[in-house]
């Protein structure tokens, strides 16, 4: 960067472009020194590379106005890829997930260099293009996938792992979830129980829907941990052989999280 005077221009341009979004110098400083680079400011683009910065700090308006901002070109993008309206629904979600989403969400790496709008076109061709190979090798497999679903039943492995560690895991999994606030139990039983959307859950605690899927990411990591941790105090079990586990369990995973999160569960382990 050419110094905190330049820096501090940048900023005041950007806030005159978002006026309603709360964002701190010290964190647009930073971010400009990581994506802009010290070779020189040159031409940038101000008011996008401010949105940016503030939906990388977690600003729900400024990811408000991401999705305002680029919803056209994405859509546009999309449909140039496949134009089914489930198609471009669902890549259209996966998109704001990747550009929003997570420590990796692709909006902290657009440095200013070109209209947002565009970035956001190449990003969107990028994913559904992705999502189109993904439906067509899907397509392929379908009448390979009963022959690999019988195979996988047949893995003896996979068996000896669930028929030992089975009730184990189930047990360390309820013990993490007791651990969860009530909220994150909620959250997480309108997830996986209820079928709750993203976009339902983040209406009802009026945050943006990158904030509720940030939050079932969160949750979900940290049940994860808890629960390779405990079967490797308790039982020994080596990583490989938890991801085993975890692997041959995913299928019930998602109902096993909803139940323990659920009011009734828990009143039900409080009782033993």
């Amino acid at each position: 960067m050419t110094g905190q005077d330049t820096v501090r221009e940048m900023y005041l341009a950007g806030q005159r472009h978002w006026p309603m979004l709360r964002l701190e110098f010290a964190s647009f400083a930073r971010y400009c020194q990581r994506v802009v680079g010290a070779e020189g400011v040159g031409p940038l683009e101000l008011g996008d590379l401010f949105l940016c910065c503030a939906c990388g700090e977690d600003e729900p308006e400024a990811q408000r106005c991401f999705e305002a901002l680029g919803a056209s070109a994405a859509v546009a993008a999309i449909r140039r890829v496949d134009s089914d309206d489930d198609f471009v629904k669902e890549t259209l979600q996966e998109l704001w997930s990747k550009l929003l989403v997570g420590e990796d969400a692709k909006v902290r790496s657009y440095s200013g260099r070109g209209p947002l709008q565009a970035w956001v076109r190449v990003v969107a061709t990028r994913v559904a293009l992705d999502r189109a190979r993904s439906k067509r090798r899907s397509t392929s497999r379908q009448v390979q996938l009963p022959e690999q679903l019988a195979a996988d039943e047949l893995n003896v492995d996979a068996v000896l792992l669930k028929a030992r560690f089975g009730d184990a895991f189930e047990a360390a999994l309820r013990a993490s979830v007791a651990k969860l606030s009530e909220q994150e139990r909620n959250v997480l039983r309108m997830h996986a129980v209820d079928q709750s959307s993203i976009d339902d859950i983040g209406r009802v605690y009026q945050v943006h829907r990158a904030t509720a899927a940030r939050w079932i990411e969160r949750t979900r990591e940290k049940i994860y941990a808890d629960v390779r941790e405990a079967l490797h105090v308790e039982h020994r079990l080596t990583p490989s052989e938890f991801k085993s586990l975890a692997t041959v369990l995913g299928r019930e995973l998602e109902v096993s999280l909803g139940l323990a999160a659920s009011p009734l569960s828990s009143a039900a382990g409080g009782g033993e």
